[in-house]
């Protein structure tokens, strides 16, 4: 008969059979509290009466035998083989170096005893500010919890405003996630950042990673002072930084063949963008751009043209110094000022998705931004739209730059608070296998790249899979100063600087291209104010002991549009 659990009663969920408490076990075995527990207690008791059934059954059969047989007796047969315990999968006390291959399913007899006998249930929470992925991450959560039964993963996630409002509080109260997801002010120095307010340890128990889990991302993207930090591993990029990113050129295609152009062969060169602009505005009723100017909505626009020529970056990793101001910068921004001295963009000071609908409606034809844009476009309900995706147009015959291709997509973070440091791991491994649930799953609903993943093999929509052909010509790798100089992770002379008057540059080139005014003298103002409190500072932390210098931040043997080698690190000491 079904017996049915009062409150307070265990639940062994794993086979789904219930056990009474202690007190009606010993009800029913005579009074007897068993020091083990009622599971294996009472598997003992049935093993016990099945090998006396069975010793007695041998002796019948063997005196039978001896009866009726002409033969000498047989030899006694063997000793039956006891049924084998269910293989104990470790606990580990190190990391695995390899990813864990699927072990076989346990059968339903014996999953209760293993699960009690090696495991203790535990609950992981996660955090992060993806709301929009809510219902894939409990998918997430069921597909782990197949390959590791014990473990419930609890993942919530919330609006990002009150994300980063009530994270602080929760380690406060020392209520914490186990793992969080988190971008520093300045995010190559999240790490950093986060160690200083005690809130994160290594990933594994003991810090170190298998070098194959290590092997799932490209060369040079676990660096000390970014990810590691003295030795043990922090974190891990979790976006990729080659595809994801600014700077794609998208196309409205029935515009373009409305103005009689090949949306095929889009324009190539600052001339050409020009020359296709001034077509289709001559020849339809849209316009040819729409670029939002709200805010910092200009980025999506200048990342594009001010990196085909120089950089993306207000600062010149190659001479070390803030330059909006070099005559290359301003040569991007006098090209962007004709396209509306011309009267090619859409009017007005509006935001990126005013600037986004005008493109996906055909009132424009060309919108620049980031990787993300496909999936955007649908969400907005332009399913329908013809899109085309291109590289950016670059200047004509003069040398090209690239947009920054940096190490700030680590972002997520065991908890220092965190009672169960071996289990954190084992999610972030099994979270990061390359062909993995969560890596195919992600990718194929469009949520964006990983780094630790083959994009292309699992991304199925056609804009996206343009979008990661086009990202290797876009994209190189930047400096980053703190793996020269780690002292630069507790300098504040970058950030002063940089958030001196906070989106000044935004601010002026706005100003300059809605009334007109000359953009170069206050480039030039903007330019010599931060470079004065940057070198000041640097001054002022060298004399505090800092070890830092202007080397740290200028590395002249760097090209804008190569990869910058990391042997080259150890010229820039302070």
């Amino acid at each position: 008969m079904k017996y049915t659990p009062q409150k307070g009663e265990v639940v062994y969920g794993v086979s789904q059979r219930i056990f009474a408490p202690q007190d009606k076990i010993k009800t029913e075995i005579g009074g007897r509290s068993p020091s083990i527990s009622p599971t294996i207690y009472i598997r003992r008791i049935t093993m016990k009466t099945q090998r006396l059934v069975s010793l007695m059954l041998v002796c019948i059969l063997v005196l039978v035998a001896a009866c009726t047989s002409t033969q000498p007796p047989a030899a006694p047969a063997e000793k039956a083989a006891e049924p084998a315990a269910p293989a104990a999968e470790a606990q580990p006390t190190s990391p695995p170096t390899t990813a864990p291959t699927e072990a076989p399913t346990p059968t339903a007899e014996s999953q209760p005893v293993q699960a009690e006998e090696e495991h203790q249930p535990v609950t992981l929470k996660v955090m992060n500010w993806s709301q929009e992925q809510a219902d894939f991450y409990q998918e997430v959560a069921a597909e782990f919890q197949k390959e590791y039964p014990w473990i419930t993963i609890q993942w919530e996630t919330m609006a990002q405003k009150q994300y980063k409002e009530a994270l602080p509080l929760m380690f406060k109260s020392e209520e914490s996630p186990d793992i969080f997801f988190w971008i520093g002010r300045d995010r190559t120095l999240t790490m950093a950042e986060l160690l200083d307010q005690g809130w994160i340890r290594p990933l594994t128990p003991d810090g170190t990673v298998p070098n194959d889990w290590l092997a799932r991302w490209p060369d040079n993207l676990f660096l000390e002072g970014i990810n590691i930090q003295d030795g043990q591993v922090y974190s891990f990029p979790f976006n990729d930084n080659l595809i994801w990113g600014p700077g794609y050129m998208y196309i409205n295609r029935e515009v373009f063949r409305s103005a009689g152009l090949d949306p095929d062969s889009p324009p190539q060169t600052w001339k050409e963008l020009l020359e296709t602009c001034r077509t289709i505005v001559d020849k339809t009723e849209a316009y040819c751009l729409a670029v939002p100017l709200k805010g910092t909505d200009l980025q999506r626009t200048w990342y594009p043209i001010a990196g085909s020529i120089m950089t993306d970056q207000f600062f010149d990793f190659k001479n070390g110094r803030f330059a909006i101001d070099d005559p290359k910068l301003l040569q991007a921004f006098e090209f962007i000022k004709t396209l509306y001295d011309e009267e090619l963009v859409v009017p007005g000071v509006n935001d990126k998705t005013f600037a986004r609908q005008s493109m996906a409606s055909g009132q424009a034809a060309i919108y620049f931004g980031g990787a993300w844009m496909p999936g955007v476009f649908r969400k907005m309900g332009f399913e329908d739209l013809d899109l085309g995706v291109a590289p950016p147009p670059y200047p004509d015959n003069q040398p090209r730059g690239a947009l920054k291709r940096g190490n700030t997509e680590n972002k997520y973070w065991v908890s220092s608070q965190t009672q169960h440091p071996e289990e954190a791991w084992l999610f972030i491994e099994w979270l990061t296998r390359p062909d993995g649930f969560f890596a195919q799953e992600y990718l194929k609903r469009g949520f964006g790249t990983l780094a630790f993943a083959d994009n292309q093999k699992y991304i199925q929509d056609p804009a996206m899979l343009k979008v990661a052909e086009i990202a290797p010509q876009l994209r190189v790798l930047y400096p980053e100063p703190v793996v020269a100089c780690p002292d630069i992770a507790k300098s504040s002379a970058y950030i002063e600087a940089e958030n001196y008057h906070k989106n000044w540059e935004w601010e002026a080139m706005v100003e300059a291209l809605t009334t007109g005014q000359d953009f170069a003298p206050v480039a030039q103002e903007i330019a010599a104010t931060k470079n004065k409190i940057f070198l000041e500072t640097i001054a002022k932390e060298q004399s505090e002991n800092l070890q830092v210098s202007i080397s740290c931040w200028t590395y002249p043997e760097w090209e804008y549009n190569q990869d910058f080698n990391p042997e080259n690190y150890s010229q820039h000491k302070p």
